[in-house]
């Protein structure tokens, strides 16, 4: 099988209207696949697919964990996925990554504060940018656990291997056992594929 590559993240706004995503991929021509019903007990979210042509398809994810509404195509070609990544956020309303980073760095309230970690996590770009990291960086020794915790999905969000350090140095520090959990849980993700690389 073709190996796919997937774009960025595209976070879109949160009351932006269904019939603007349907419409949107209407006018680009892709072919509906239908949708995964959301399974909210086994971790399964609403995701509608389109293909935009043969076996590359396009996603409309709505990550209720993440209170996130996001697009991600996933082509055989990764400049074709990166280009219909930059329709998407250009042709919708969506975030980029400042402004996800913006809205962060105004809510300083410890929920606000994990809510936008989690999206800012979700919307990262496929490779390290400071924007994030800086910010993850500065939430992993939060008081609360809350945020501490969004900073573990936040990582595991951005698949980034060079911060696999950052959960080393929480499992160390952590006291919350549901925290400490979730950082073993997301250690054992980037090691398994780290391996499978």
């Amino acid at each position: 099988m073709t190996e796919r590559h997937a774009s960025r993240r595209i976070v879109l706004r949160n009351d932006i209207p269904d019939a603007q995503i349907w419409d949107f991929a209407e006018r680009q021509g892709w072919s509906y696949l239908g949708h995964v019903p959301r399974d909210p007990e086994r971790g399964v979210f609403y995701e509608a697919r389109w293909e935009t042509s043969p076996g590359n398809t396009v996603h409309f994810i709505i990550d209720e964990f993440a209170d996130s509404l996001y697009m991600v195509a996933q082509q055989e070609s990764e400049a074709e996925a990166d280009r219909i990544a930059d329709t998407i956020q250009n042709s919708l309303p969506s975030y980029s990554v400042p402004q996800l980073a913006e809205e962060f760095d105004i809510n300083m309230y410890p929920a606000g504060w994990a809510a936008w970690l989690l999206r800012l996590g979700v919307g990262a770009p496929k490779r390290p940018d400071d924007l994030v990291t800086s910010r993850i960086r500065d939430s992993i020794g939060h008081k609360k656990p809350a945020v501490r915790r969004a900073a573990v999905w936040a990582i595991r969000y951005t698949a980034w291997p060079e911060l696999k350090g950052y959960l080393e140095h929480m499992r160390s520090d952590e006291q919350d056992p549901a925290v400490l959990a979730e950082i073993e849980e997301a250690i054992r993700v980037f090691n398994e594929v780290g391996d499978s690389q």
